[in-house]
């Protein structure tokens, strides 16, 4: 993690990121902080009134000089009356203070949990589909969901407590010193040796909290998978193995939480104990001044008053050491994911498309991953990563171009770079004769395009959601348009409530060639020049694939499309074939047709040039 040359600690990190965004609320802040005040003021005010019934009434020493024009006249009844009523009225005014405090704070940290949440799904979303070599879905949804939220609350709420803390001991610390001076410096003795032991524990303390949350990362994603795998694992009879291997990722969790508790009981014993001998040392201290004469015994009582508020935040320092600590290995997850930047970024003068034809242009384009072995998406492997060798086609508006090959060959990586998800190692891309960099990417490069994935997956909502499109919501008439082309409006017709039926989580109540069919029906209905489908007839019925394959004909008009497949009953509807092998463009095929069972055997067979019949580069 670097900024220029030099590495930032990870907490410097931390509040560079997310204390702009805390800033942007300082005024509301600092009326939170401003009741704080207040709160600690009556805290310390509280014990003062009882001082005086000790001293001045039931002693019968003479009341302060400025008490006088409250107090005169006043028996001593009346005065323990009225000194019991100050002491409800700064009571009174804690409680208030202290509830307006955490109002404020509550606001503040509910909208500053939203905008760290969305700012982190921004950043996720910005990334490449590489992000997932490095990071599990279960993981990205921990950070997105809850280590954001304790990021916030360190800020909105730790930190409060904290201000809180330092600001009684600071006060109490000083109205002791001006009660009793030898107490006061005691006093402050003891919170400065309680605060080096608190120190001595920090570190262990983060460390534990590090491992926690990694086996928690661990086990999140691990759950995730198996929730998402269900019907496999009970077709498959998997059950007893999945469960033992989630098993053995809970039982690392729970000795990693055992472990963080095992510090925080040892901080808080040693703690305890502490506290016991600094009130035995503050007692004794106190009585034998008392004896001498040199302090009156509501002052020791105003004393140990003090004494247990400059306690109290060190019988909570272990909760806040823990709470920060937390706070802190959720920050350092945060900072690690936000630190990792895009590499495709557009150039600075990039261009908006203005009536795009389609017309895409791959001129020599090579592609090889890096050496990780996890981020390769395609087997084949041509050269010491690389996937595409010197690649040169073009996909032209109107026609349609079939890509097919083996497993392996570079297809996917070819759908990667066309869509721009990543930039190829040498060679250039064109979109209508601009180089693909010169254009910008979210507003106008991916708008130029229509997909239909080989995974359709439909997000929890409403059918009417699901056409939601980038950025419009289609009116209802467009949207039975589109279903129409694909044979769905009658099945949408006979459901509960139309096109406002709620779907399940990937619409699991929707068959495989339904959710397909829905995923052609929005991407007729984005209307942009280029149509990419990925595997449209895999895992399809019959009757879907027919439908799919007649609607495809009136949606391709007009547009520049590529259909990635190994099903070839497109073969004779392609005005154009691309075969990869390797990594390399081995047929490139301008017949207007061609036999789908010779293209099949050619594939099988490798020999591509027979069975398209010549016109092969």
């Amino acid at each position: 993690m670097k900024t220029g040359d030099h590495a930032i600690p990870h907490w410097k990190r931390i509040f560079q990121i997310f204390l702009p965004m805390l800033w942007v609320h300082r005024n509301k802040l600092i009326i939170a902080y401003f009741w704080g005040l207040i709160a600690v003021s009556a805290v310390l005010l509280a014990p003062w009134p009882l001082k005086y019934i000790i001293d001045n009434v039931l002693a019968g020493k003479p009341l302060p000089g400025w008490f006088d024009f409250v107090t005169a006249g006043m028996s001593p009844v009346s005065l323990v009356l009225a000194l019991a009523v100050a002491t409800a009225l700064i009571a009174v005014i804690g409680a208030l203070s202290s509830a307006a405090e955490k109002m404020r704070n509550a606001r503040i940290r509910e909208q500053l949990d939203r905008e760290v949440r969305s700012k982190v799904l921004q950043h996720i979303q910005n990334q490449p589909a590489s992000m997932f070599d490095q990071h599990k879905s279960g993981e990205l949804v921990l950070r997105l969901v809850d280590d954001g939220d304790k990021v916030v609350r360190l800020l909105t709420k730790t930190t409060p407590v904290i201000f809180r803390h330092l600001a009684t001991t600071f006060l109490a610390f000083v109205a002791m010193v001006l009660v009793s001076p030898l107490l006061g410096l005691l006093g402050g003795i003891i919170v400065l040796g309680l605060a080096m032991l608190v120190r001595r524990y920090a570190e262990p303390l983060r460390l534990a909290s590090r491992n926690k949350r990694k086996a928690e990362g661990d086990v999140s994603a691990l759950a995730q998978e198996i929730i998402r795998g269900l019907a496999n694992t009970q077709a498959l009879g998997m059950e007893q193995k999945v469960s033992e291997r989630f098993n053995d990722k809970t039982r690392i969790s729970k000795h990693a939480g055992v472990e963080e508790t095992r510090v925080v009981v040892d901080m808080e014993r040693i703690m305890q104990l502490a506290n016991g001998l600094a009130i035995a040392l503050i007692i004794g201290g106190g009585g034998l001044l008392v004896l001498k004469g040199q302090l009156t015994l509501g002052s020791l009582t105003v004393c140990m008053a003090y004494i247990i508020q400059l306690l109290k935040p060190v019988e909570k320092i272990n909760d806040l050491a823990f709470s920060v600590s937390r706070a802190m290995v959720r920050g350092e997850n945060l900072v690690h994911l936000l630190d990792q930047h895009s590499k495709i970024q557009n150039n600075p003068n990039a261009v908006i498309l203005n009536n795009p034809k389609g017309e895409i242009r791959f001129e020599q384009v090579s592609f090889t991953y890096p050496p990780n072995p996890d981020s390769h998406k395609d087997n084949c492997l041509v050269n010491d990563g690389q996937v595409l060798n010197n690649i040169n086609f073009v996909l032209e508006p109107g026609k349609l171009t079939l890509l097919t090959g083996p497993s392996g060959s570079g297809k996917s990586t070819l759908l990667n770079l066309m869509l721009r998800m990543m930039d190829p190692t040498s060679g250039a891309i064109y979109f209508d004769g601009v180089p693909y960099p010169d254009i910008q990417l979210k507003n106008s490069l991916r708008r130029q395009f229509a997909v239909m994935l080989q995974r359709n997956y439909v997000f929890a909502g409403s059918l009417h959601e699901h056409f939601y499109i980038a950025g419009r919501e289609p009116e209802d008439a467009q949207i039975w348009h589109a279903l129409e082309m694909v044979a769905m409006t009658d099945f949408v017709k006979k459901l509960p409530q139309g096109l406002y039926t709620t779907l399940g989580e990937d619409a699991v109540n929707l068959s495989g060639g339904q959710r397909a069919r829905l995923a052609l029906a929005r991407t007729f209905l984005m209307d942009r020049p280029v149509l990419l489908l990925d595997e449209p007839l895999a895992n399809v019925d019959p009757e879907s694939r027919e439908i799919i394959l007649d609607a495809l004909d009136c949606i391709r008009a007009g547009r520049s499309c590529l259909v990635v497949t190994h099903q070839f009953e497109m073969a004779d509807r392609a005005d154009r074939i691309v075969v990869l092998r390797n990594g390399q463009l081995e047929t490139y095929s301008g017949q207007l047709s061609v036999k789908a069972s010779a293209v099949s055997s050619g594939i099988q067979t490798g020999i591509i040039r027979a069975a398209i019949g010549g016109n092969s580069k």
